[in-house]
């Protein structure tokens, strides 16, 4: 009976983290929104086109080409390119895809719409306002003047409108080396975790031996502060206040 019951939930929690893994089937079976809860919009994108080239479908997109182009699978005709006819199965599948890659791309809006307004409420220093960006757990805890300020320098340092994504993650990172250390602010996106920081991590890069005679450098003066946001799809909620050095 023990047995039996460590079956059906490892069954029942491999439904509900289900990610599809290729589109070898997407012409026979219609999937469901269930079926690609976890996939990315990368997985999504890739799951879409894989269903025109496994028609062998010629991509004008170059790194779409070069990438199917290592499956066995994938043998176009150059010559004689094929014409892709789709199925019902298939178009209904397609139509899933992009209907979960607009999700997503709502989802990225929103958390920056989010992002612009914390970044708006710290410069006005809105001691009211920012109460709506901490967890729960947090609220009594942080110095409230302390973590606006510093918060507030972080973005001051961010540009917004320039935070460019690879995959699923999303970076902007600004380095500045003033002669004695590097300080290195940025803004990090993985999934639902939205991380700003900022921290003087190491000595320039002009000294040759930095704990000797002629620089003032000492390691002490390292630290690094990490402010870990959590996004529900609708809501920043600062979570976690990490300090190193």
């Amino acid at each position: 009976m023990k047995n039996f019951i460590l079956l059906f939930f490892f069954i029942i929690t491999t439904h509900l983290q289900a990610q599809l893994a290729d589109c070898s089937s997407c012409d026979t079976i219609t999937y469901t929104t269930k079926d690609i809860a976890k996939n990315s919009l990368y997985d999504l994108q890739l799951l879409r086109n894989e269903i025109f080239a496994r028609h062998q479908y010629i991509f004008k997109d170059e790194r779409l080409l070069e990438f199917f182009q290592e499956y066995l699978w994938y043998q176009p005709d150059y010559n004689n390119p094929a014409e892709v006819n789709l199925n019902a199965i298939e178009n209904a599948n397609i139509t899933l895809f992009k209907t979960a890659e607009g999700r997503i791309k709502k989802k990225r809006q929103r958390l920056f719409s989010e992002l612009n307004e914390l970044k708006r409420v710290l410069k006005q220093k809105d001691t009211v306002t920012i109460g709506l960006f901490l967890d729960d757990g947090l609220s009594n805890e942080v110095n409230l003047i302390g973590t606006m300020n510093e918060l507030g320098t972080i973005f001051s340092k961010i540009d917004l409108k320039n935070v460019n994504w690879y995959k699923d993650e999303a970076l902007f990172k600004m380095s500045v080396d003033d002669g004695f250390s590097v300080n290195i602010t940025y803004l990090r996106i993985n999934g639902s975790e939205v991380i700003l920081s900022t921290g003087d991590i190491k000595h320039s890069e002009i000294m040759e031996e930095p704990f000797k005679y002629g620089s003032g450098y000492y390691s002490e003066s390292e630290y690094n502060s990490m402010w870990v946001f959590k996004f529900d799809g609708e809501k920043l909620r600062l979570v976690e206040h990490i300090i190193a050095g």
